[in-house]
C-alpha cells in the first residue's frame, strides 16, 4: 500500500485492508518522502534540511496511524518510510516479493501531474505485479467476505481528461483527433478510440479502450503517442488520468469526435 498522506490516499488504505483481510496477506504501508520535490535539487544529508526532516516525521506519523488502523482491523502489517523519488522507489519495493500494489488517484502532486509524470501512471506502467488504483470516490465502506476478481487479461479502458486554454483548444483537438484517426488506430491492441469537446472550448476528453492490461502499457511507450502526451501536457492548464477493466466502464457507441455538455 502506497502512502502519502493525501486524503485519496487514506481513502484507498480502506480498500488495501479489506483486500488484505480477505486473502490473509500482510500489509506493507509504505510511504516515501521526495527531497528534490521539497527543495528543488537534492541534498547530500537530506535529513539535516529542516523541510525535509518536517516532512519525514510527518510521514512516520500518518504511516504508523495507518499501521495502527490496519491493526485494529485484524490484518498484519508494517510500515515504511523512506526517501526517495516515490515512483522509483515503489518499483523498487513492488519488485521484492509484493503480490500487489494499492494506490489512490490522486495525491499531494496536484493535477498537473496527474498525465505522464504522475506517480500513479509511472507505477502503472512500470510495475512487475498488479497495480490497483482506488479513485477517491470509490465506495470502500466495510471489508470483503472475499478477495474481489480482477482479470488482468480482460479490456481495458483509458480516459483522460483535459483542460486548455480557448486559443490551445482547436490546434490541440485537431492534433488529437488526426492521431486517433491514424496512428493512435494502429497501435497494437487498439479496440477503439473517441474524443469528446466542449462546447466552451476548454475540455477535452480522451477515451481508448485497449484488448487487456498488456496492451495498454506497450502502448506507453510508442513514440508516437509519447510525443503527442508531451504535447498535451506542455499545452493543458489541469490533466486527469483514469484506467478502468473489464466492463466497469463502457462509452457510447464509437464515434470520430462528439461535443460534451
Amino acid at each position: 500500500m502506497a502512502l502519502d498522506g493525501s486524503p485519496c490516499a487514506n481513502h484507498a488504505l480502506g480498500y488495501a485492508v479489506g483486500l488484505a483481510k480477505a486473502e490473509g496477506a500482510k500489509l506493507i504501508i509504505y510511504a516515501v518522502v521526495d527531497p528534490f520535490s521539497i527543495l528543488g535539487r537534492t541534498p547530500l544529508r537530506p535529513l539535516e534540511e529542516e523541510r525535509v526532516a518536517a516532512a519525514k516525521a510527518e510521514a512516520d506519523r500518518f504511516v504508523a496511524d495507518a499501521v495502527g488502523q490496519a491493526l485494529a482491523a485484524g490484518v498484519a502489517a508494517e510500515g515504511c518510510v523512506e526517501l526517495g523519488r516515490p515512483a522509483l522507489k515503489i518499483l523498487d519495493r513492488a519488485a521484492k516479493a509484493v503480490d500487489a500494489v494499492v494506490m489512490g488517484t490522486h495525491g499531494r502532486s496536484g493535477f498537473r501531474r496527474l498525465f505522464m509524470g504522475s506517480v500513479a501512471e509511472a507505477v502503472l506502467r512500470a510495475s512487475p505485479c498488479p497495480v490497483l488504483i482506488v479513485r477517491e470516490k470509490a465506495d470502500v465502506i466495510g471489508v470483503p467476505e472475499a478477495a474481489p476478481s480482477f482479470d488482468f487479461s480482460g479490456p481495458v479502458f483509458a480516459m483522460r481528461l483535459i483542460e486548455v486554454a480557448p486559443k490551445n483548444f482547436e490546434r490541440l483537438y485537431g492534433e488529437i483527433a488526426s492521431f486517433m484517426l491514424g496512428p493512435g488506430g494502429e497501435l497494437p491492441g487498439v479496440v477503439e478510440t473517441q474524443i469528446f469537446g466542449s462546447e466552451d472550448e476548454t475540455r477535452i476528453m480522451i477515451v481508448a479502450e485497449f484488448c487487456s492490461h498488456a496492451d495498454w502499457v506497450h502502448a506507453q511507450w510508442d513514440v508516437r503517442f509519447g510525443e503527442l502526451l508531451e504535447e498535451i501536457v506542455l499545452n493543458s492548464e489541469t490533466l486527469e488520468f483514469h484506467l478502468y477493466r473489464g466492463d466497469r466502464f463502457r462509452p457510447t457507441p464509437s464515434v470520430a469526435s462528439k461535443k460534451l455538455a
